[in-house]
């Protein structure tokens, strides 16, 4: 995975501990997985079935991340403290989409997303990038709180197709990324 900061890390006071955010490097690729699944299985209990979310889910996302080519504009970072707690992943391909953005279920509402979003638009901006979207299950209700928090925009209602399964989704738009970050 070729890093994409040209920054070096940065460490963020958390309510309870500290965070850092680095370039996410090939080795972290397996922590990543890991964490997706944990997030997944949090987040979408009820919205997809208990059998996906075991095995099926597992495989699907360790060969996703064991497999995926980052090319060099892609943004994906991660935050650590003793251990990978979030991590956020942008492809520009050509316009920046924000394909995954977790946090470890125990440590949400620390901050870290909010974190997170705010380093990946600054690193998107220093690209020469203004807009990003993403995708989020409309029944992820405080995702989809976070993300309008963050000022993004609700534009489009359709459902999408998750490994086989129609999830009602909605996607979200920045116009501008300088608003990441200045939430209210």
């Amino acid at each position: 995975m070729p890093p994409v900061r040209r920054k070096s890390s940065t460490s963020v006071p958390y309510k309870t501990h500290k965070v850092k955010i680095r370039s996410a490097i090939n080795s972290d690729r397996p922590d990543i997985a890991s964490l997706h699944i944990q997030s997944w299985r949090d987040a979408y209990a009820g919205v997809l079935p208990a059998s996906f979310l075991g095995a099926p889910l597992e495989r699907e996302l360790s060969s996703y991340w064991r497999d995926i080519a980052i090319q060099a504009r892609d943004v994906v970072l991660v935050a650590e403290s003793a251990y990978l707690c979030g991590f956020i992943a942008v492809w520009c391909r050509p316009m920046p989409y924000i394909d995954n953005l977790h946090v470890n279920p125990s440590l949400r509402s620390n901050n870290i997303g909010t974190t997170l979003l705010t380093a990946a638009a600054e690193e998107l901006m220093a690209q020469g990038h203004t807009t990003a979207y993403l995708w989020v299950f409309k029944s992820n209700e405080k995702a989809v709180r976070f993300y309008e928090r963050m000022g993004g925009v609700i534009t489009e209602k359709t459902p999408q197709d998750i490994s086989g399964y129609s999830i009602p989704s909605l996607k979200v738009e920045w116009s501008d990324l300088a608003i990441i970050g200045r939430e209210g």
